[in-house]
């Protein structure tokens, strides 16, 4: 592959998804590794076409020692090299680890809340890119489908999140890891990407590896089959949105209403009940939630400080410490 070749990979990701939108500020995640170093250099040879500017942000983790470390001086060289301003932290992980919780999913947590951070620093008016690739988005697919997943999990990863968007999620990790050679840039490697103690790299070293035996374009094809669900998807979810206007009663919804839907909507309605009421919604939750609905009156608890509230036949969440007297009745 030629270097253009991932250049305009990425500007038909950014065209096709409308990623920039009329932003004018792309700020790269930076970890210092081939993907986000890729992103950095294609997203600023891309600005002055397409009009916006490259900032980036790094996260050290604190939990490599001197390798973080270095990671971190090699990404502000880097920044220093292609006149592109950084924004930098450091934290220590291990402490913020809370219990039953992974370093794997604290760490993520935190470099997500570190992405916020960073473009609220270069202003309301920008947007986070991060170094996601279509391997990334096949990994995911099969991790959600080892786990157990419903339609929204084999959707893969979103081109556009939020404030967050994914130029290169078009692009292969063997087409950005030629475009460095080509342009001659070096990279940072972490070596727990080939711990296999984590499951995400059993799979881009284990099981990937054996179905491009079956499929040579699994990753390509996992890519289409994610695009095709996610409309699928994007659709079932407008309906759910549409349903729950046409339900919406006071500060709740009328139950009996959401009762009749059908199955794929009913559940996607009260999920975005949950969610809005601030409940993380669990399948348990959902279908507790959901086989609820013909009830008149019926509470259940889905986490401590919430209730699922149906009272004369209107739903919502409230929270635990709100009375409502003469008001008992429980469920499940």
């Amino acid at each position: 592959m030629n270097e253009m070749n991932l250049i305009e990979c990425a500007e038909t990701a950014i065209l096709e998804n409308g990623m920039l939108n009329g932003c004018k500020t792309a700020v790269c995640a930076l970890s210092g590794g081939a993907d986000s170093t890729a992103l950095l250099i294609v997203m600023k040879e891309l600005s002055g076409k397409m009009g916006f500017e490259v900032k980036a942000c790094h996260l050290n983790h604190g939990l490599r020692g001197e390798e973080s470390d270095a990671d971190e001086r090699f990404c502000a060289e880097l920044c220093e090299n292609l006149g592109v301003e950084l924004y930098r932290k450091k934290i220590c992980v291990s402490d913020l680890a809370k219990k039953h919780e992974s370093t794997e999913e604290t760490a993520r947590k935190a470099r997500y809340l570190f992405f916020e951070e960073a473009r609220q620093h270069f202003g309301e008016n920008s947007l986070t890119a991060t170094a996601h690739t279509a391997n990334d988005n096949a990994e995911t697919v099969l991790l959600n489908l080892i786990r157990g997943t419903g339609l929204k999990g084999l959707c893969g990863i979103p081109p556009v999140r939020d404030k967050i968007i994914r130029p290169l999620i078009l692009a292969q990790r063997g087409d950005i890891e030629e475009f460095l050679r080509e342009r001659e840039r070096t990279f940072v490697t972490d070596k727990t990407n080939f711990s296999e103690d984590y499951t995400r790299n059993k799979v881009r070293h284990s099981i990937l590896p054996e179905l491009a035996k079956i499929n040579p374009s699994v990753v390509r094809t996992i890519s289409r089959m994610s695009k095709n669900l996610r409309n699928d998807s994007d659709y079932l979810e407008n309906i759910a949105d549409i349903a729950l206007e046409n339900a919406k009663r006071g500060r709740g919804y009328d139950a009996q209403t959401l009762s009749g839907l059908e199955m794929p909507i009913k559940s996607r309605a009260v999920r975005k009940i949950l969610i809005n009421g601030g409940v993380e919604p669990s399948e348990l939750r959902i279908k507790t939630a959901v086989s609820m609905l013909q009830n008149r009156s019926a509470r259940f608890n889905p986490c401590k400080n919430k209730f699922f509230t149906i009272r004369k036949g209107i739903c919502y969440v409230e929270d635990i410490e709100q009375k409502f007297g003469g008001f008992n009745e429980k469920h499940g």
